[in-house]
Order: C-alpha cells, then structure tokens, then sequence
C-alpha cells in the first residue's frame, strides 16, 4: 500500500474522575436489598440521565466537567468505550468501563475541558479485548472482528450517520465545544448527478453538483471531496445557504466528489501531481463551462491532503483550501510512528506562493497534531494561512467537529470574492 497511516498509543494517561452522582448510586445500592436494586437503578437512570447521555457534571477543576459514560443492558459485564482519540485503540483495556455491583449499569467518569467533543460507541465483545503489541496496530482486520458488537448510545443527545457501520456516532459535546453553523434550509438549489473514473484507482465514483438559484456559470465552485458523507448529512450545503442569503459569500457551485471506498481514496487522494491535475480536468468536465471559475477544494484526513497538495500544485484555478487534520505523514510505510510528509516538500520547492489555505485540527490527534500545527506556521509565514475561530478545537480526528468546523472555513474563504 501506498498510504499507511501511521498509529501511536495515546500519549497521555486517561484522565479518569470520579462521579458524584455515581457515588451516591453506588451508597444507596450498597445499602439496599437485591430486589431493591432495579428500582434504584431506574430512578438513576430517570433523573441523572433525563437529559441524556453522557452524565455531565462540574468539575472542581477550573473549566473542566466530570463527563461519566453509561451502558445498561446485557452486555454491561464487558463493555468498552470507544471515544475518538480519547479511547487509545492500541490499549483498549483502558476504557473498559465498570460495571456496578449487582446492577446492569456499567460506568466510565472522565474529567475533559470544557470545551471537548467526541463521537463515541460502546463495544460489547464476548471476551476481553486483547491490547495490542507496541509493533503491532489495531489492525482493519481486528477492527471487523469487533464490528457486529459496537453500539451506538440510545440516551445520547445527539446522533450522526456513520459512513463506516450501521451503528451512528453517539456525540459528547461539552458547553464550550465549538457550536453548530448558523443555517437555513436550502431550497431552490439544482442538483445534477454524474459518475467519474478516478485516474490512480480506476473507481467509478458518482459526482454530484448542487448549484445555487443565483450561481452563474462563473460563481466559484467548492469541490469537497468524501463528497457522500455530506449527501447523508444537510448541514453543510444548510450553512453555506444561509451565508449567500445573508449576503456573507457569493452564490456558489458546490461540488461533491464521492469517495470510492478507503482502498480508492487512499490512492487517488493521495497521489501525484499528474493524477491530481487530471482528477480535477474530469471534475471540470461535468460543470460545463465552469472551468475559469475560482475553486475552493476541502476534505477531511486525506481529502485535507489533497486539498493542501491542490492548493500547492494548481494554484492557477485553485483559489484556495480547507483542510481539516489533513494526513500530512504521507507517504509512510511505518506503523506507528508519523513522519513528516511529502507536502513539506512540495510547499517548500513551489516556484510562487501557494493559494490561501484554512488548516483545521483536532487538538487530541496526537499523531498529527505537531505536524499540521508546523505546516500551519510555515503557511503563516508566507502570508498564506486563513485563519478562523474553528481552527483548533479540542476534538479528534471526527466527523463530529469536521462537519461544525467546514463551513466556517469554508465562508472564511468564499467571502474573499464578494
């Protein structure tokens, strides 16, 4: 393979806490009788969680809340949390959650700033779960053994698609977490659909163009790659309809390129400056006409990748980018450890500046934080970083702070052609 990313153990220990309302569960169990219990845990589960899960509580720690995971259910006797980035894959024996003494309730408490989010599961294998050596990676191949036993949480205040398992993001997003975009429903756009094949995979992958009522043939065009994620999902096309309505950006044609798989996209996100040019002539293609419109390219991991390479390689008709925790290791063979990738390279030797670029991260993604925070300066000091107030959020590498943080970037970068 040409694209490996790379894995870490977290880098930090869990930062475990302890819940005052579990306590007070805990003390009145102890003191009850066996048929007193199921009741006790029902009026838990009534008043604690009435306004869903997980259990947020104030920290005595200065900007922090006591976050506690609750699971019921058969399968409370093994159950692990599954929290982007907070969870370390490679030691999943860390987030095995408790289960409380004659109860079906099992519990994780965590202490997190106030301003975190996360998409979650829960995993309730029959058997433990076996950590992982340091050589060896949660591997795709383990990740399928475990599939048919990840669940979704029931009680969650917020639920997402998930591209990847039938089973939808629980979200956790503490009061200060980066809030939703401002939107109104779109209405009057045309929609055309079309089908492309990618030049390094050979995938036959749908493209479809949202154009809005107003957008001429030569209204900047936004091309977002991992385009179906967004076709499950309004918010974007929502946001940036609200932004033209309210006179922040221009119309727009807002292109969604499909990926084909993560076997496709690892190559044709990810490839060379001739592949990229001729992926983006076949987009080009199904806009007829559309050609010398400026271009905004966005993507989330690899599709940040491309979008940055692009902004790089094609800063003629690619006005600019945004990239949200962009995989700036590729290319690596190496497992665990991330490496400094090849954009460096081609952002360092490019003959003229580079097209202005929004870079977002995910301040828990260990293994890419140091890297894309460098690629941020090296940006800011030619004059080509676009800076946002959703550029840096306490989140991992999720779809559940990517989907909040595009379309600020993405009005951020329409506006310059107001």
């Amino acid at each position: 393979m040409r694209t490996i990313p790379p894995h870490s153990f977290r880098p930090w220990p869990l930062p475990r806490a302890v819940s005052p309302a579990v306590q007070r569960l805990e003390a009145a169990l102890a003191a009850a009788s066996a048929d007193q219990v199921p009741a006790l845990v029902d009026r838990f589960v009534a008043t604690e969680l009435a306004d869903g899960t997980p259990l947020i509580e104030q920290s005595p720690k200065p900007g922090h809340s006591i976050v506690t995971f609750c699971y019921r259910g058969a399968g409370a006797k093994l159950v692990y949390l599954a929290a982007n980035r907070l969870t370390d894959h490679l030691d999943p024996a860390d987030t095995l959650m408790r289960r409380l003494d004659r109860t079906d309730l099992a519990v994780l408490s965590v202490e997190m700033p106030n301003d975190w989010i996360a998409g979650y599961q829960f995993i309730t294998p029959p058997a433990p779960l076996s950590s992982a050596a340091l050589h060896e990676p949660f591997t795709a191949r383990q990740l399928q053994s475990i599939s048919k036993f990840i669940r979704t949480d029931p009680l969650a205040r917020e639920h997402l698609p998930n591209k990847l398992h039938p089973e939808q993001h629980s979200v956790v997003a503490l009061p200060d977490a980066i809030a939703l975009p401002a939107s109104s429903r779109a209405e009057g756009w045309q929609r055309s659909d079309h089908q492309i094949t990618t030049p390094v995979s050979g995938s036959d992958v749908p493209v479809t163009v949202f154009r809005h009522p107003q957008a001429g043939a030569d209204a900047p065009v936004v091309l977002v790659l991992d385009g179906e994620v967004w076709l499950q999902d309004d918010l974007l096309i929502n946001s940036l309809h609200q932004a033209i309505g309210t006179g922040r950006i221009p119309p727009i044609q807002l292109v969604l390129l499909h990926a084909g798989g993560a076997g496709a996209r690892q190559l044709d996100y990810a490839c060379e400056l001739d592949e990229s040019e001729l992926l983006l002539e076949k987009v080009a293609d199904v806009l007829e006409g559309s050609v010398s419109a400026p271009w905004i390219t966005a993507g989330s991991s690899l599709g940040g990748l491309f979008a940055m390479l692009s902004a790089v390689r094609h800063r003629g008709p690619i006005a600019g980018a945004v990239a949200q925790s962009p995989s700036l290791w590729w290319p690596s063979d190496a497992p665990m450890n991330p490496v400094v990738g090849r954009w460096f390279t081609e952002f360092a030797d490019a003959a003229g500046a580079s097209s202005p670029v929004v870079v977002q991260l995910g301040l828990l993604e260990n293994t890419l934080a140091t890297t894309v925070l460098e690629a941020r300066e090296a940006l800011r000091s030619r004059g080509e970083l676009i800076e946002t107030p959703a550029d840096l959020v306490r989140g991992g590498h999720d779809i559940v702070w990517w989907r909040r943080a595009l379309p600020v970037g993405l009005i951020a970068q329409l506006s310059r052609f107001n």
